[in-house]
């Protein structure tokens, strides 16, 4: 979820006298948007990015649609799926990730997106305006507010009869990245308020929204991990930039990213959750004799 800090024009921000929060300000000018295309918006951040676009790209439905990207960040999500067809809101609480992603795709020459600034935390106030959704993108966004079942009863609430919700979220057995606490606060100041989710309670907070599971599994192995903890370490100490030139010419090793990860049997960072809205209301599959 976007975070008050991400509109702080500094690399790192410090949210309590014990709480360190990462946030990313993304070193990759326009001209490199202009050369390599939309495809430079999946190496602006931590390379956990990638993992989450490589999953997306399985399950998002092509074609004419009309997706919500549920905190949307630098835009790379919705952009990659108004590129695919869909007609897409994307919605931040930060205003400067909107202008940023808003012109991203201006530069792109992608159209079909409309970016609406908006607290999750209240989107059933806004359910009225945004109407219902053949698909909803929520990646990393669960954990930054307390009530997660409600947000994701919201979402639900928002899909159309068969519509289907992508939502990723950390792994509760996942090892603490550099700056992560393993016992967040409850305070939603923009950091993680909750540490993970087993597979088995992100299906119940799920089908308890009304959702039937469709699949369920992980992202982001050991690689993209040390790479992620090598990023922040070399942000703290040479800065953002450096740490990202450093980490650019090893991300190429997520290739091998789930063989190492099996054979050390080491946690993923996220479960990755699809699940769809029942094309029946309750009780009318059986009143229609389907059953």
């Amino acid at each position: 979820m976007d975070s008050p800090e991400a509109t702080i024009p500094r690399q790192w921000a410090l949210a309590s006298p014990a709480r360190l929060v990462v946030v990313y300000i993304s070193p990759v000018s326009d001209l490199m948007l202009r050369a390599l295309g939309w495809r430079s918006l999946l190496i602006h951040g931590d390379p956990c990015v990638l993992d989450r676009w490589l999953w997306l790209r399985r399950h998002l439905r092509k074609g004419g649609v009309r997706t919500f990207d549920a905190g949307c960040g630098n835009g790379a999500f919705s952009i990659y799926a108004a590129r695919a067809g869909n007609k897409v809101v994307a919605a931040s609480f930060s205003v400067r990730e909107q202008e940023d992603a808003r012109r991203r795709a201006e530069m792109l020459g992608v159209s079909g997106i409309e970016f609406r600034k908006l607290d999750l935390r209240e989107l059933n106030d806004h359910r009225g305006s945004l109407g219902t959704f053949d698909q909803i993108i929520c990646f990393e966004t669960i954990e930054h507010v307390n009530g997660d079942e409600e947000l994701v009863r919201s979402l639900a609430g928002m899909l159309k009869p068969g519509g289907q919700l992508l939502l990723t979220t950390p792994f509760d057995e996942h090892h603490p990245l550099f700056s992560e606490e393993r016992y967040p606060s409850a305070v939603e100041d923009g950091s993680h308020v909750i540490y993970g989710y087993s597979q088995e309670r992100l299906r119940q907070i799920a089908q308890g929204a009304g959702l039937e599971i469709a699949s369920v599994g992980f992202v982001s192995g050991v690689i993209s991990q040390k790479l992620t903890d090598l990023m922040r370490r070399l942000t703290i100490r040479r800065g953002l930039m450096t740490a990202w030139l450093v980490v650019l010419p090893l991300r190429p090793l997520v290739i091998v990213d789930a063989a190492l990860t099996r054979l050390l049997r080491y946690p993923h960072l996220s479960v990755a959750l699809s699940a769809v809205k029942p094309p029946y209301p309750d009780g009318a599959r059986s009143e229609s004799g389907l059953d």
